[in-house]
């Protein structure tokens, strides 16, 4: 199934809203890869490296490729099998938000409970404040079982 997945980035660099109510993960901060999981949001701590690469590829310019599959995800020429992430509950629920709702948003939020300068990339039901956000192209995500 191929889905479009509309991408915001904000007006001013590091400006975001908050992520708002989640499920917590334990053992989550002591991981590469943390999960927030709330009502119709998912979103992902990953190492600030990560994240930066994540950022860059997922919000930048270009146009990135996209491809979740049950047992890899792929981003442009990368391609991430790590079991243990990609087994998490949290990976659970990102799939079944993109299965499930029929317009998805990408955005970067932080929460006070994270160190400041946190940012969590965020896949959403709602859009994003449009106050805060311009909308870029959208991102086309393909997720296969």
């Amino acid at each position: 199934m191929e889905k479009n997945v509309r991408r915001y980035s904000a007006f001013i660099p590091r400006w975001c809203q908050a992520f708002g109510d989640h499920a917590p993960d334990p053992g989550g901060e002591g991981r590469a890869v943390e999960w927030l999981v709330g009502a119709d949001a998912v979103g992902i701590v990953v190492l600030p490296e990560i994240r930066r690469m994540l950022t860059h590829e997922l919000l930048g310019a270009r146009n990135p490729e996209l491809e979740f599959n049950a047992r890899s995800v792929r981003l442009n020429q990368r391609t991430f099998d790590q079991m243990n992430i990609l087994g998490h509950p949290g990976y659970a629920a990102l799939r079944e938000l993109l299965l499930g709702a029929d317009q998805l948003h990408l955005f970067l939020t932080y929460h006070l409970i994270h160190p400041p300068g946190t940012r969590i990339i965020t896949v959403a039901r709602k859009p994003p404040l449009p106050l805060l956000y311009k909308e870029m192209a959208p991102l086309p995500v393909i997720v296969s079982e």
